[in-house]
């Protein structure tokens, strides 16, 4: 790409000062944006940095050395482009993009000239892009009181986690900033339930120690030495929220994390491998396996519904109930093996404790046969009422036993790190009296705290008015 020599600061060092000359920069940046879209070319690495201002006030876009022909959208496997505090979640992927990426750093700029601070921000690179993956944007108004609501919704519409949900094209944002209404001070504001989406996906608080043994496990897993972690915890103490961070960090590193869960009534056997084979079975198999007919036959047991997908492949010729169960177990050994060695994997049972004999042993024969290759088994399971007669408490003693797995227990939050908690869903400092009627309440269970402040929300006993959050002290 080929850019004039233009004269004058960027964006980042001559900010505009007031709102309507953000609009007016913006409406700028969103006509090069769609010329460019147009012509098929990606920025993919949108900041203030590389808005340049002429000394006639012209907005220039500069720097399209990560620029990229739609006909190749896809990134490297596991490669992070751009800067990280203005990347699209599907950019952090690796997945599909198109123009709307671009119009997530747009959404970031906005929130940045009219707010003074970044929608996400942390000290580690890894954390930040969590956050444009998980953490709900918290409204700008609710950091400026004075930006108009219908601003308020364009931006927070920007910062979608999905592309579906954002403005369509340059063209359409440029359509809403042009609106007369834009910097009207009347009007409905954007999501004041913000609270309740940070409840729902709101970033980890209290967990950086277990986060940190979680991820040096997968990293040995990368490198070819197979790890099993066990999470426990009383109910509502954080183990899914624990295992989704490190999802994150899964995907980040190149790899794929498959889920299965139990459940407590009516579940078939082996249910969380059922779901993690139909998950990969439906996807374009062709493609990503090379599996003798025997094995495949032997998955489709458990997916019988994705047989009409494989019409050539015979079934498997009956055997006893132990015989069968052996061969099962193999079917699948081979079977993630051969998927690791094209992608690590992390393999996940939730809700152990509800899991059936079956599954739990093939947890434990896959932690056994695994140890050599780019696999990662975690399974979560509740501690409270455990007890002998459960399939998964002999389980436990073998892993224990043999040294096949880590655990790791989680314990409720301190008052310290609750009022963090406190702090991040509802997006402003609180004050010691709430934090100890809500500790109090709770006792540190982090989905507690969160279901009570939800239930206060709801309620209207707290709410939005005036840029910010009234409580009960």
């Amino acid at each position: 790409v080929i850019m004039e020599l233009v004269e004058g600061q960027s964006l980042h060092h001559a900010p505009p000062d007031g709102l309507e000359d953000i609009v007016a920069i913006m409406c700028q940046i969103c006509t090069a944006l769609q010329y460019a879209h147009a012509h098929g070319i990606i920025h993919r690495d949108l900041k203030p940095e590389n808005v340049l201002l002429a000394p006639d006030g012209t907005a220039k876009l500069t720097d399209f050395g990560l620029a990229r022909s739609v006909a190749s959208r896809m990134t490297s496997e596991g490669t992070i482009i751009g800067s990280v505090f203005y990347l699209a979640p599907e950019l952090a992927l690796g997945h599909e993009f198109d123009g709307r990426a671009d119009l997530y750093a747009l959404g970031v700029m906005l929130y940045e000239l009219t707010t003074g601070r970044l929608p996400f921000s942390a000290d580690d690179p890894v954390a930040v892009i969590s956050q444009h993956l998980h953490a709900p944007v918290v409204p700008p108004r609710a950091k400026n009181p004075e930006i108009p609501p219908a601003l308020d919704a364009l931006i927070v519409r920007l910062l979608s986690k999905s592309p579906a949900d954002r403005p369509a094209s340059g063209t359409e944002v440029l359509h809403i900033l042009q609106q007369p209404t834009i910097l009207d001070k009347e009007g409905v504001p954007a999501e004041e339930l913000s609270v309740l989406e940070r409840i729902e996906r709101g970033r980890m608080v209290g967990r950086e120690q277990e986060m940190e043994q979680a991820r040096a496990l997968w990293n040995r897993a990368l490198g070819g030495e197979g790890q099993m972690l066990l999470i426990s915890g009383e109910p509502g103490i954080g183990k899914t929220r624990l295992v989704r961070e490190l999802v994150t960090q899964v995907e980040l590193s190149g790899g794929e994390a498959l889920i299965g869960f139990s459940y407590a009534e009516g579940g078939t056997p082996y249910a969380a491998f059922r779901q993690m084979i139909g998950k990969v079975l439906h996807s374009s198999p062709e493609d990503r396996l090379s599996l003798p007919d025997s094995v495949l036959a032997g998955l489709l047991t458990l997916a019988p519904e994705l047989r009409p997908r494989y019409p050539n492949v015979p079934e498997n010729p009956p055997l006893d109930p132990q015989a069968e169960q052996q061969r099962l177990f193999e079917n699948l050994l081979i079977f993630y093996a051969t998927l690791s060695e094209h992608i690590p994997l992390l393999l996940v049972v939730e809700d152990a404790q509800w899991a059936d004999s079956g599954t739990l042993s093939l947890v434990r024969h896959l932690g056994r046969h695994t140890r050599r290759q780019r696999v990662m088994i975690v399974a979560t399971y509740r501690d409270v009422g455990l007890d002998e007669a459960q399939p998964l408490y002999e389980v436990l003693l073998d892993l224990n036993r043999e040294r096949l797995a880590t655990r790791l227990k989680l314990t409720r939050l301190r008052r310290e790190e609750t009022r963090e908690l406190l702090t991040v869903l509802f997006a402003e400092e609180i004050t010691t009296e709430f934090v100890d009627g809500i500790y109090g309440e709770t006792e540190g269970n982090p989905f507690f705290t969160e279901e009570v402040c939800k239930a206060l929300v709801e309620s209207g006993k707290v709410y939005y008015e005036d840029g910010r959050w009234h409580r009960p002290e």
